[in-house]
């Protein structure tokens, strides 16, 4: 018998994927259950295996069938493993998304376990509307991401036609994610709902409780977690980026001048910057994030603790790493006493210290060196062990002390060891709430991201840093953050300051521009207050009313002013104060300045162009205005360094590029004074671009100095 179209395709797929398999760095074979992944998807976490067993979890609770737990049906194991070899390499994904797309997969055996079936031709509709009711049942707290990798398996199966009958998966599920909320402009309460709806970002209480944890240490070990996330909200880099940080990460240059010489402080001291050198997660590099001068106290203090707190648990990393397979001098066949090996493998419970060390010791195949009779086994009594068979025990768990590997041609290359790494601890020492002397001093390691996370609050199986203060938010609610958040804080800090998306992507170490907007998390108010700053009349009058003001001051300059003055001096007030009534009646405010021209009069006589030197043009003095002249003089800068790049030979393209230079020379010449003293006129010299006609009618605040 022929088989069907879609067996064929099945099994022509799964054949395909099989052959590509081979030629992955991967050590397990295809039939595995396991598979390691660390030299075909290298990551930084400890987990780099994928596993092809069934997934049980919270099915029973929530009233599902649960498969044993065991290696999935083979059928099904071959298409699921054929699956994520086929996404990982036709989407580029990384390690973390193919254990998300390899759980999605494990999922859908459930439903055809319910009907006692493995073969994965038989998957319908059906069978992923049934995973989808059981997330949502269990109150899947990543309801939206887990659909999505459902979404896309189902139209992996419709393309390639490996099911029987065509899946038509689709979903309307929303992100869970708050800030896509909508919140009424006119609610009166939009700023706290907005703030509190953004889980992205730490609330004010949270920053405050953490500066009071900062500040305040409970011990070592915690002191050596405050400190990572200090660098963490310094920098604003991920968090894997500030676990891996060099010991000798502080650099230090002098800041030079556009001349190459050394600027110096009032006191004839060099000025130096600062910053720390780090490898870039999603480029692997080397690089320095150098700081902004009020977190260099912040940082400093951190680096210099870290040094000092891992004194210890460096000097141990570094034996070892100069004597592989050994955790101690002690020579492996030694006979040593129960006190030196609770020296090195602690243990809470002072009085229970040596059975619980005897109970851990017993489970891991290590029994005491001298027979115990039989009706004190298990009690207090002065055990000994041989050194070499704790050695075996403990020293896989060292994983040859590399702290960060590189994946160069399929071979791991070590590129920093746990002793040249800045933050590490002994394993245990971040054990809080009644197991802090539960420490392997024999097995020094990095500080990883999940120590971070669990510092922070994330899992409330986890006593955090404000769980052990009872530091709560306002409401009294757990205070629960994570490693991510110090970055989206800043960024958003970033965005709020004016900083351009090439300063914000190249300070956080981003190497795509349209990535800040998912990190700039600022109310519409806060978004638009840089483009409205400067509206700061609130209506017409008060907008006349200001430029009169300034016209009697002569803080406003030009004709107008001239006039006005004049007539003030020969004609009287009243006069004077008719003449403003009558053609002082406009005021053009724009994110680069005020222009004071009355276009009722006559059209501009520099056709928009403000920056050729308008007389009509004058600072406001307002805080956004600087940010935004910055901001344009460098896109100018950018337009004009393309343009002698690619318009090289064209026609009129050295009159267009004069006429850029000509606005870049005088927006940096405004830029040179101080903008911030109140209204001013930017060019008390500027001429009309247009040649004046005779028989053209002429604005009554016209730049023309006189007619012919």
């Amino acid at each position: 018998m022929t088989p069907s179209r879609a067996r064929q395709s099945l099994e022509g797929f799964i054949t395909q994927e099989q052959a590509i398999f081979q030629s992955l760095p991967i050590t397990s074979s295809w039939g595995a259950t396991l598979w390691s992944v660390e030299r075909w998807l290298p990551q930084r976490l400890k987990q780099q295996t994928i596993t092809f067993e069934t997934h049980r979890q919270s099915l029973e609770k929530n009233g599902y069938s649960v498969p044993p737990k065991a290696a999935l049906p083979l059928d099904f194991q071959d298409f699921c493993k054929a699956l994520i070899v086929y996404l990982q390499r036709t989407r580029n994904l990384r390690f973390s998304m193919v254990a998300a797309y390899n759980i999605a997969v494990r999922r859908l055996y459930n439903p055809l376990f319910e009907r006692g079936v493995s073969d994965p031709l038989q998957l319908t509709r059906g069978d992923f509307e049934r995973v989808v009711g059981f997330l949502r049942e269990s109150g899947y707290k990543n309801l939206y991401d887990a659909i999505s990798h459902l979404q896309v398996i189902a139209s992996t199966i419709d393309k390639l036609h490996l099911t029987e009958i065509s899946i038509h998966f689709d979903h309307d599920v929303k992100p869970e994610n708050r800030r896509h909320d909508y919140i009424s402009l006119h609610d009166p309460d939009r700023a706290v709902k907005q703030r509190k709806s953004d889980d992205r970002l730490p609330s004010r209480e949270a920053m405050e409780a953490y500066a009071l944890c900062s500040n305040n240490p409970l011990s070592e070990g915690e002191e050596i977690l405050l400190r990572v996330i200090d660098l963490l909200i310094a920098t604003g880099q991920r968090g894997n980026e500030i676990a891996v940080i060099p010991y000798e990460c502080w650099v230090e240059r002098p800041i030079k001048g556009a001349l190459g010489e050394v600027v110096v402080d009032a006191h004839g001291e060099p000025l130096v910057e600062c910053g720390i050198r780090y490898f870039a997660e999603k480029q692997f590099q080397s690089r320095v994030h150098w700081l902004a001068e009020s977190d260099m106290p912040l940082a400093r203090r951190a680096v210099e603790r870290l040094k000092t707190l891992t004194e210890e648990q460096r000097e141990v990393a570094k034996w070892q790493e100069a004597h592989p397979g050994r955790i101690w001098s002690n020579p492996p066949q030694s006979i040593i006493s129960e006190a030196m090996v609770l020296d090195w493998l602690g243990f809470s419970e002072a009085r229970s210290a040596s059975r619980n060390l005897y109970l851990f010791l017993s489970r891991n195949g290590v029994h005491p060196f001298d027979e115990e009779p039989v009706q004190r086994r298990g009690k207090s009594l002065k055990r000994r062990y041989v050194a070499g068979e704790i050695e075996r025990l403990i020293v896989p768990k060292l994983r040859g002390h590399a702290a960060l590997t590189e994946n160069v041609a399929g071979d791991l290359r070590i590129l920093l060891r746990i002793s040249e790494t800045l933050a590490i601890a002994f394993d245990g020492q971040f054990r809080f709430g009644g197991r802090e002397a539960n420490v392997f001093r024999a097995v020094p390691r990095r500080v990883t991201i999940v120590d971070i996370n669990h510092a922070l609050g994330d899992d409330e199986k986890y006593a955090s840093i404000f769980s052990r203060r009872s530091l709560t938010e306002s409401d009294g609610t757990p205070i629960r953050l994570t490693s991510h958040q110090p970055r989206h804080w800043r960024n958003t800090i970033y965005h709020l300051t004016g900083m351009s998306d090439v300063q914000q992507a190249l300070a956080l170490g981003r190497k795509r521009l349209d990535q800040n907007v998912y990190y700039q998390h600022t109310t519409i108010k806060e978004d638009t207050a840089q483009h409205q700053e400067f509206l700061v009349f609130n209506s017409h009058h008060e907008r006349i009313d200001f430029l009169h003001t300034g016209i009697r001051d002569k803080r406003i300059q030009g004709a107008l002013t001239d006039s006005y003055h004049a007539l003030l001096s020969d004609k009287g007030t009243t006069t004077a104060e008719a003449f403003l009534a009558v053609h002082a009646t406009a005021l053009h405010v724009t994110p680069f300045g005020g222009c004071i021209h009355d276009f009722s009069q006559a059209p501009c006589p520099k056709h928009l162009q403000c920056w050729n030197g308008c007389s009509h043009l004058h600072l406001m003095g307002t805080p956004s205005e600087r940010a935004n002249l910055e901001r344009q003089a460098e896109n100018l800068t950018t337009a004009i360094t393309i343009m002698r790049d690619a318009g090289a030979g064209e026609a009129g393209s050295d009159v267009w590029l004069a006429d850029q230079e000509d606005k870049l020379n005088n927006l940096k010449t405004v830029l040179a004074r101080d903008t911030n003293a109140g209204v001013q006129r930017v060019f008390p010299n500027g001429r009309p671009m247009t040649v004046v006609d005779t028989y053209k009618r002429h604005s009554s605040v016209s730049d023309d100095e006189g007619r012919p």
